[in-house]
């Protein structure tokens, strides 16, 4: 069986990576001509980090990565409303990451290039059709740069993992609607010489229509001089946009700039941290809309199947998107090396695996995901409080777990698989 993947990002990469682990040849094709990943920072959840870790990742992850211990909630005055336990020092029996995007990225490729061989990760293979054969499939690529056709990839199984904007999910889906943005903006950057707090706690501060996040990175190790701890902040701040702009496909993750947004936070000077001295620090924005889709019937059409964002973009709350692509790949890759009726009946086992958990974790995310207890602070206590829980009922400051466990995140849930890929069928 050969698998050519479609997408060299995460998703993709961590699937070439799997089913190398697992005796099934594989090619990723990137329409990229060269890597170049955001600066910015991505958060890797226990149960994914259990998988990287089985995937031979730990001391690679451990050396780039920076232990998350907790995460605290602030109001948009700055006051603390609490803070949950994260990680290890939550019970899971895998920690939590920050890290540098760009760094994991590349870590990745660097992997599938070691692993598979250099010829495993084509850059600047744009899919622009398929072709059926019988039982075997034909990937058309072009040049995305040129247009010229570069090479047909003949393959027994094709996965899409291009991302929000698959060119893989507008062939199998040619009608469907452009993404669903919920009129949230969101500009990120890393800012060199700050620290926060401990340096392993990420900060959420106010509320879907004002809000900074942020967390303590480290820059790659190429990047670093000698003898320093390449320590970074990565933050980001989400505006609501006026009722007159629109949205434009285009806009993805294009350079941003402060002031569009700087002003809003002019006055969010705390005693922990100092967001417009922050900002001004940075040495470069990316602005990104916040954008999802609505849940598709199904994932896969014979031998041909969606994964990671091409298959259920998430709005990026509650810092899993990543994570749950690389949890796709495992269960995808598992399922192919196990069903004997072959790779239709395997790709079908994995949608039923994760279609419908994805869709559930959509609807909690559009309804505010683990922060909408937020909102009710605002709404209840405006001018600060002395008690939270004078402000909200136990349950409601259960929602952030809650969230969670519908996620897969629950120390029951990751702690009592070992990994999602009985080891003995490894062969790599």
């Amino acid at each position: 069986m050969h698998v050519a993947i479609i997408g060299g990002g995460i998703g993709g990469l961590t699937t070439a990576l799997t089913l190398h682990q697992l005796g099934i040849s594989c090619t990723v094709y990137e329409a990229a001509r060269e890597l170049r990943p955001s600066g910015t920072g991505i958060n890797l959840q226990p149960y994914c980090v259990r998988e990287l870790f089985r995937l031979g990742l730990e001391d690679r992850l451990r050396e780039a990565g920076i232990p998350a211990r907790g995460l605290a909630y602030y109001t948009r005055r700055g006051q603390h409303v609490l803070t949950e336990k994260l990680g290890s020092e939550a019970g899971f029996d895998w920690p939590q990451f920050h890290m540098h995007r760009g760094a994991f990225h590349l870590m990745l490729a660097d992997e599938v290039r070691r692993r598979l061989g250099s010829g495993a990760l084509r850059l600047g293979h744009r899919c622009v059709g398929i072709e059926r054969d019988g039982g075997r499939l034909a990937a058309r690529l072009q040049d995305r740069a040129t247009g010229r056709s570069v090479e047909t990839a003949d393959a027994d199984v094709l996965i899409g993992a291009d991302g929000v904007n698959s060119t893989l999910r507008a062939h199998l889906y040619p009608d469907e609607k452009p993404p669903h943005w919920n009129r949230v903006i969101m500009w990120r950057g890393v800012s060199e010489g700050v620290r926060m707090l401990d340096g392993h706690t990420m900060v959420v501060t106010g509320t879907w229509r004002q809000k900074f996040v942020a967390y303590q990175i480290r820059k790659p190790s190429a990047e670093r001089k000698p003898g320093e701890d390449g320590l970074m902040l990565n933050w980001l701040c989400e505006l609501v946009a006026p009722e007159d702009m629109e949205f434009r496909p285009e806009d993805w993750d294009r350079t941003g700039s402060a002031e569009d947004f700087a002003a809003e936070f002019e006055s969010w000077v705390f005693d922990w941290i100092d967001v417009p001295g922050v900002v001004s620090r940075t040495a470069g924005i990316w602005e990104y809309p916040q954008v999802d889709r609505d849940p598709l019937p199904q994932w896969t059409f014979g031998n041909v199947a969606l994964l990671g964002d091409a298959a259920h973009p998430l709005t990026p709350i509650g810092s899993n998107g990543a994570s749950l692509a690389i949890v796709d790949a495992r269960v995808l890759g598992r399922e192919l090396a196990a069903d004997p009726a072959g790779p239709e009946a395997a790709l079908k086992a994995y949608e039923a695996e994760r279609r419908p958990a994805m869709e559930t974790v959509l609807s909690r995310n559009r309804a505010g995901g683990p922060e909408r207890f937020m909102a009710l602070v605002e709404e209840r206590a405006p001018e600060g409080f002395d008690d939270i829980r004078h402000v909200l009922s136990d349950d409601e400051l259960d929602i952030a777990r809650s969230y969670r466990e519908t996620t897969g995140l629950s120390t029951d849930l990751v702690n009592d698989v070992r990994s999602l890929i009985p080891p003995e069928r490894f062969v790599n």
